[in-house]
């Protein structure tokens, strides 16, 4: 039994053994009697005082104590140390606003159960009424325990590495890119996860070993019938061939001079194509075979022939990197098996000075594994120009549930959207323009200064317009409330007006849109995200 609750005891049985003894006792006065009676009774009215005084501060000592653990748990700390280092200040803080009488107040924080932030705290008080008999002080405790909310976390980083971002920039780059990676994905992944993916950026998007899936592969198509003839006819269902493609054959049997070569288109119907190959003379068809687009002044095959901005005839060859998509789901993230993103034909060759090739790096989607993640950032070499919406657009890709399909192990295709417990969040990064836009794969006619020389671009304008315009589109639907998702934009030592505009419009909240100005504060602003995001996703 606890000293307050013994003295009430005590208290109680003396003043009713006295009061019996009175009642018993007929020689005394009956004033007398009241007198004596008054005595003890006293001493209970003040013990009830102190106990009062006891509850009142337990309660005040209870509050300051959940502020404290509440505190605790909305913070970004895991470990123990953490915690204290969080909860003790708040609680300190709490006890001294309050002025309680407590001495020898202190408080410990700590991870309990699974998800659990368990807050102690004890002091001492010291009797007003049975300090007058005894000299021990109310030992006064509390305890608290927050359940932490939390979500799991999709993070999509997008990274600008135009040749622009050469020398120390693209250094404080992989730095703060890393530092995001470190405070972002938590060690534990149970029991929820946190997971970043990678998009970096130039004249494209490389996709990598998902080109085919993404942008659709070279056409290749199954051949059913030739003819022995001046100019074969060829039988393809729906090949889709057009006059002047050039095309090479395999697997043919029969007519087995033609696999290898490469022949012209010279005339097409839906079903047919002639081309400029004699097989009079060969020996019948029976079966196999297939029809490879080589070259074609339509994006898709292996190679576009164009005229350039400059009138020049062009040739380029298809890459893994991407271009925008273009029609009625330019600015969705409908699945690429629905509708392809566009193909890209990058500048090679260094003939003019002005090469801009697809960049080495490829995305990495989604993952928990650090040191993976670093290492792909570590990695990162600049050049080339600035495709910024399409690096953007692959932001959201990364995390939207119907690109998921692409990705060979569960663990890297994204949850749905909306779903419980989830944050989804999409990070822009760029130092400039952007100044790459597309025509037919092909750098566009009306494409920024510093995309390369008109002999370099396509002569026809950016099928969806200015870049800029592109990606306040894709801001504008991407902020929809279907899809939850949240965006930061990062401007380093951005000095261009529509650029810094453009940033803004698009982050979530204009306190997300950032502009370092110099590698230090880049490296700022990637840590202050980082831990922005890890706070809301305990505390949204």
């Amino acid at each position: 039994m606890s000293t307050p609750s013994r003295l009430i005891r005590r208290l109680s049985e003396g003043a009713h053994a006295f009061g019996g003894r009175l009642r018993r006792d007929q020689r005394g006065a009956i004033a007398v009697q009241f007198a004596l009676l008054a005595i003890p009774l006293s001493v209970l009215v003040f013990a009830l005082v102190d106990l009062g005084r006891i509850g009142l501060q337990r309660r005040q000592m209870q509050d300051a104590l959940d502020a404290a653990t509440l505190m605790a748990a909305r913070s970004t700390a895991t470990t123990n140390a953490e915690l204290e280092a969080i909860g003790d200040p708040a609680f300190e803080a709490e006890i001294e606003s309050l002025n309680l009488g407590l001495t020898a107040a202190n408080a410990t924080f700590k991870n309990g159960a699974t998800n659990h932030i368990i807050g102690t705290a004890s002091g001492t008080l010291k009797p007003v009424i049975a300090n007058l008999w005894t000299g021990t002080n109310f030992n006064v405790v509390a305890t608290s325990d927050v359940v932490r909310s939390s979500k799991d976390l999709e993070v999509a980083v997008v990274l600008d590495i135009t040749g622009s971002m050469s020398g120390s920039r693209i250094t404080d780059l992989k730095t703060a890119s890393s530092d995001l990676v470190d405070i972002i994905v938590r060690d534990v992944q149970t029991p929820f996860y946190s997971k970043v993916a990678i998009i970096p950026y130039s004249v494209g998007v490389n996709v990598g070993a998902y080109a085919d899936a993404v942008r659709g592969p070279v056409p290749v198509r199954v051949i059913t019938k030739i003819t022995k003839a001046n100019q074969a006819v060829v039988t393809s269902n729906g090949h889709g061939f057009i006059v002047n493609d050039q095309i090479s054959f395999s697997g043919v049997l029969g007519m087995t001079a033609l696999n290898g070569k490469t022949y012209n288109v010279k005339s097409v119907t839906t079903n047919t194509f002639t081309i400029d190959a004699n097989t009079s003379n060969t020996n019948a068809y029976t079966s196999g075979g297939s029809a490879t687009c080589e070259k074609s002044t339509n994006p898709g095959c292996k190679v576009l022939a164009f005229t350039s901005a400059s009138g020049t005839s062009e040739e380029r060859d298809i890459s893994t990197c991407v271009s925008e998509r273009t029609g009625s789901n330019a600015y969705t993230d409908v699945a690429p098996s629905t509708a392809y993103v566009g193909t890209n034909y990058p500048t090679t060759k260094d003939d003019s000075n002005s090469a801009n090739p697809c960049p080495a790096a490829t995305i990495t989607p989604l993952s928990s594994d650090k040191t993976m993640l670093k290492s792909q950032i570590n990695g990162l070499a600049i050049g080339g120009s600035t495709a910024g919406q399409i690096g953007f657009a692959w932001g959201w890709y990364m995390v939207s549930p119907d690109f998921g399909y692409l990705w060979p192990n569960a663990s890297q295709r994204p949850a749905a959207y909306l779903t419980k417990d989830l944050m989804k969040v999409v990070v822009l990064m760029t130092d400039g323009a952007f100044n790459t836009p597309y025509c037919k794969g092909v750098i566009a006619k009306d494409a920024g200064s510093g995309s390369g020389s008109s002999s370099d671009h396509i002569n026809c304008n950016a099928t969806n317009g200015d870049p800029f315009a592109q990606t306040k589109k894709m801001c504008d639907e991407m902020k929809k409330s279907k899809y939850g998702l949240t965006i930061y934009t990062v401007g380093f030592d951005v000095d261009d007006s529509t650029a810094k505009s453009m940033l803004q419009y698009c982050a979530s909240k204009s306190e997300m849109a950032f502009f370092p100005a110099n590698g230090s504060e880049l490296k700022t602003t990637f840590k202050s995200i980082a831990q922005e995001i890890s706070a809301l996703r305990i505390a949204k």
